[in-house]
């Protein structure tokens, strides 16, 4: 669930081999719900030019470049270049920079891009900054350009299985007690649209029985990521709480016992600039 808004000091998930594999399987498994990686409403030219923000380990853009023109150029940004492949192994129209995207853009980046790409940032940027995001994305847009997102509502979560039901109830606690909240994510389309975005398609849905496993697997080991995350600067009884539910998803993690299901709900927007 990697993102770009925070500084690299203060992103909440991990940045190491095993997580980098968890972002690639996230990548799978919404290639395999949405049946795209760029929405077929979106117009392809030779010369457009494409922006990933909070981009991780580069694989929705190395994925693209299979799939355009050799011509269109293909730019990811992340607070950290940790996840990033090494640069002999980028496609050749693609470029990874690290950005702070709190901090101006630069203005050589301001009404470049034909589409600008979001993907899972529910855990990195909180309830109020969703506008400064959404601003900043539609600032690096040509007149008319695109949109395109996809995120984890956790605040709407399917479970299924006495443990997985157990775990998602302490988990729901635990974001409680520590004011992570999740319910922007389906408010996204609406949050869009007062930032003067037209809205093309919207969905909030589940995902269909043949990825429910995976959804599950990566959001387990995204949610070991996060409580890792929480306990930094935790102390007293909320930290003990943390540590407590480590334990808790990594029982999850090896549970075979009973059915598990233990999943988010996908929302997906299109979106496009006003001309």
């Amino acid at each position: 669930m990697g993102s770009a808004i925070i500084p690299a000091d203060d992103y909440i998930l991990g940045r190491s081999i095993t997580d980098s594999v968890r972002l690639d399987a996230q990548h799978l498994l919404w290639k395999f719900h949405k049946g795209y990686e760029l929405h077929p409403e979106i117009p392809v030219s030779n010369d457009m030019k494409i922006a990933d923000l909070g981009c991780g380990t580069g694989i929705w853009l190395l994925d693209l470049s299979r799939q355009l023109p050799s011509t269109v150029q293909l730019h990811g940004f992340d607070s950290s270049g940790q996840q990033y492949p090494p640069s002999g192994l980028w496609a050749k129209n693609m470029t990874l920079s690290v950005v702070d995207l709190m901090s101006d853009l630069p203005p050589s980046l301001t009404g470049q891009y034909d589409v600008v790409h979001l993907r899972m940032w529910a855990s990195n940027v909180r309830e109020g900054e969703t506008a400064t995001l959404i601003r900043q994305a539609k600032q690096l847009l040509k007149p008319g350009g695109y949109i395109q997102w996809e995120d984890a509502d956790l605040h709407n979560q399917v479970t299924e299985g006495r443990v997985a039901e157990e775990a998602a109830a302490r988990m729901s606690d635990l974001f409680r007690r520590v004011n992570r909240k999740y319910i922007w994510v389906s408010e996204l389309p609406d949050r869009m649209r007062k930032e003067d975005l037209e809205i093309i398609e919207s969905d909030h849905g589940r995902f269909a029985p043949p990825l429910v496993d995976l959804c599950t697997r990566t959001y387990i080991l995204a949610l070991r990521e996060l409580t890792q995350g929480i306990k930094r600067g935790l102390s007293g009884d909320i930290l003990l709480s943390v540590s407590e539910q480590e334990v808790a998803l990594q029982c999850l993690a090896t549970q075979q016992k009973e059915k598990i299901i233990y999943n988010w709900s996908p929302v997906t927007v299109l979106a496009r600039s006003r001309e």
